[in-house]
């Protein structure tokens, strides 16, 4: 038991020490401000259940509240566990305790005993306030409120399953590809998006429903697991409450199944001693962009910095493609001359690449990996030096890492919102131009800011990622020409002519041209006698 204590106070001061990378903070202060973030988040989670339920009440769907406010525990629940996962997979803690006197299954114990109180913590203040709402404003009985406390104990299985599941696949991956760190970067920021635009609209959600309690069984049914659970909490079904408890203790078995067996030494890897192997060599290109990329997927505060755009960007479009652009509420309708018209009715054609230009130029110009790709190299940028690669090589691959991560998904978002649109083979094609175009252009902005503003003495990676004077100009220059560029996209929608669509995007397109031209010209003959001159 001594030992169980001990590995959770650990587990405790990990988390602690997560929220203090740097360790200029006191241990004390670091848990003060833990405490403090997990009281406001305690605090807004129960107030989003309880107004939801509320509203829910009010219509008379007093079982649909519990399902809705049981939905998100679980999303939430799977968000920090999901989160915890992808940590525990980059971390080697595990295997520093397996070296250790330490009995395995209090490893075991520990472990899941802390993401399960986590899990069982988001799933009390979701539905503890939809208990007593429902109890109290809906006139139930207050058994209703006591099986759905005992219930709740059991509801984390479920997202713990999850989570462990995933911690398993990516550990797999990480021994198996060399795409494990990717993956679990992906998840972290799939979930958080996830819960990004569930959890704040969940009442919005709620106020505009408008359904029978008949109707509201008939969308609970869709998704069963959670019916159930939700009948047990409402009826107090039998059967119900004995699926709840399989769907519920199986997992949860499972689960420790799971994270013992990993800790037994199963180690996944690829066999290839009956594969054929060869051998070849690599351009000096392809290796200095190889390089590039390995020295962008290794840093984590690099990642974050550049690629939440480009995710939103995707996620965004996702959700236009979707919906249907005619669905979205400020793509409804609008007011020319005084009289109400459909969007769809009336832009065609190059007015929606005028109208999609306008929103992809937005985050592409806040999406670029070129400003700090110099200054990373630190005091080891001679090795590059001394490598038989050219200086316009190696200038060239930072800037092919920047469009290689954003343009395959702008020009994918493109073909989407121009599918949603019916706008047309050559609305799309113009778009595609216009965006690739300007994002290569921000991109070479970033890249020559970054080699004047050059700092290779940095203590911390995030002194030139988040805050360097090279990222800071960058931003400022990058949003002030999307915003001349979008001047011009904006006239033309508001003319509303095609000559003037074809005069808009046409010449922006071949100013583009002449302004990568320019870039171009800077980067290979200034930057490259920079970036020789730079001595690390």
């Amino acid at each position: 038991m001594r030992t169980l204590f001990i590995l959770l106070r650990t587990e405790f001061i990990a988390l602690v020490n997560s929220f203090n990378k740097k360790g200029k903070t006191p241990f004390i202060l670091a848990a003060i401000g833990l405490g403090l973030l997990g009281m406001f988040m305690i605090g807004m989670f129960a107030i989003i259940g309880g107004s939801t339920a509320f509203i829910l009440v009010e219509k008379g769907l007093e079982e649909f509240a519990i399902y809705l406010s049981l939905s998100l525990s679980m999303i939430i629940a799977l968000m920090f566990g999901v989160m915890n996962s992808t940590r525990d997979a980059r971390s080697n803690d595990t295997d520093m305790l397996l070296a250790m006197p330490i009995p395995k299954a209090a490893i075991v114990v520990s472990k899941l005993l802390g993401m399960y109180l986590l899990d069982v913590l988001c799933a009390l203040v979701m539905l503890v306030p939809s208990y007593l709402i429902v109890c109290l404003v809906g006139g139930h009985s207050f058994a209703l409120f006591a099986r759905g406390m005992v219930i709740a104990f059991l509801i984390p299985a479920l997202p713990l399953f999850i989570s462990l599941l995933i911690s398993a696949a990516i550990g797999f991956l990480r021994k198996a590809t060399k795409f494990g760190q990717i993956v679990a970067m992906f998840l972290s920021m799939g979930v958080m998006l996830l819960y990004m635009v569930v959890v704040p609209n969940i009442s919005s959600y709620a106020e505009s429903m408008n359904i029978t309690a008949a109707e509201s069984v008939t969308k609970m049914k869709q998704i069963l697991p959670f019916y159930w659970i939700t009948e047990a909490i409402y009826s107090g079904d039998l059967l119900c409450m004995l699926l709840t408890l399989a769907i519920t203790l199986i997992p949860m078995v499972l689960a420790v199944y799971i994270h013992a067996r990993g800790l037994n030494g199963v180690d996944f890897h690829v066999d290839n001693s009956k594969k054929a192997r060869s051998y070849k060599t690599a351009s000096p290109r392809q290796a200095v962009i190889k390089m590039e990329f390995r020295r962008y997927f290794s840093s984590m505060n690099y990642i974050m910095n550049t690629l939440f755009g480009t995710i939103l960007l995707l996620a965004i479009s996702g959700f236009i493609a979707v919906k249907g652009v005619g669905n979205i509420d400020i793509l409804e309708e609008i007011t020319v001359n005084g009289e109400k018209m459909d969007v769809i009715s009336h832009f065609t054609g190059l007015a929606w690449a005028a109208i999609w230009g306008l929103f992809i130029n937005f985050f592409a110009s806040i999406t670029y990996t070129t400003p700090p790709s110099v200054s990373l190299e630190g005091k080891r940028i001679w090795l590059n030096k001394s490598l038989p690669i050219s200086t316009r090589d190696i200038l060239m691959s930072k800037l092919a890492v920047s469009v290689m991560i954003f343009q395959p998904i702008s020009i994918l978002c493109c073909i989407a919102l121009s599918i949603a649109a019916r706008s047309g083979f050559l609305s799309c094609l113009v778009l595609i131009l216009l965006t690739s175009l300007f994002h290569l252009f921000c991109s070479m902005v970033g890249l020559i800011f970054g080699l004047i503003f050059v700092r290779l003495d940095w203590t911390n990676e995030a002194q030139v990622i988040k805050s360097g004077m090279a990222l800071v100009l960058t931003m400022v220059v990058n949003m002030i020409l999307a915003l001349v560029f979008g001047i011009g996209l904006v006239v033309s929608v508001i003319i509303g002519k095609d000559p003037v669509y074809f005069a808009v995007l046409g010449g922006e397109i071949v100013l583009l041209l002449g302004l990568c031209a320019g870039a171009y010209a800077i980067i290979t003959h200034y930057g490259v006698r920079k970036y020789e001159s730079l001595n690390g």
